[in-house]
């Protein structure tokens, strides 16, 4: 494993933040048998060329596009607005290690600042382009990851109570 790079910690008022939204995602979701989706602009930290290219390719995790209405605008979180709704659900091989989340596209390179669990999976949109998706420990090493799963939101399917990123 080779040293990717430092994702500071959420503070204190992010994190308050975000708890006084979990009734907005529940809403925006369009459905309240399923977990909200998590990310906001500020749990996310953009990766610079040097960190990017840094990246193992071979332990990554590519996922095509689909044909989804809205591109990066600022609807595409939000399903009830028609935006992206096909997930894939990713996790590490090691699930003794808690971990980050990170992405890869033409037009973006970043990783989640918030941490996943020592055994947690995690969902992640699927949007109109291609995509990777990589993992890094706390410390700052990549970790491989692999699809456990993939679905829709709204399906109620098996893995509608995995936290979605």
């Amino acid at each position: 494993m080779a040293y990717i790079l430092y994702v500071p910690p959420v503070g204190m008022l992010a994190r308050v933040v975000d708890v006084l939204m979990v009734p907005i995602m529940y809403l925006v979701s369009g459905t309240i048998f399923e977990r909200p989706q998590r990310t906001h602009a500020w749990h996310i930290q953009q990766l610079r060329l040097n960190e990017k290219t840094r990246l193992d390719q071979k332990i990554m995790v590519h996922c095509n596009g689909f044909n989804t209405r809205h591109k990066w605008d600022v609807l595409f979180h939000i399903p009830i607005f028609g935006g992206w709704r096909h997930y894939v659900v990713l996790h590490t091989i090691d699930y003794s290690l808690r971990w980050h989340i990170g992405w890869s596209s033409p037009n973006q390179t970043a990783i989640s600042r918030l941490v996943l669990k020592r055994g947690e999976p995690v969902r992640m949109l699927l949007g109109p382009g291609d995509v990777s998706f990589f993992a890094t420990t706390e410390s700052g090493y990549q970790l491989p990851l692999v699809v456990i799963g993939e679905g829709r939101l709204g399906d109620k399917g098996p893995h509608s109570k995995v936290t979605l990123l």
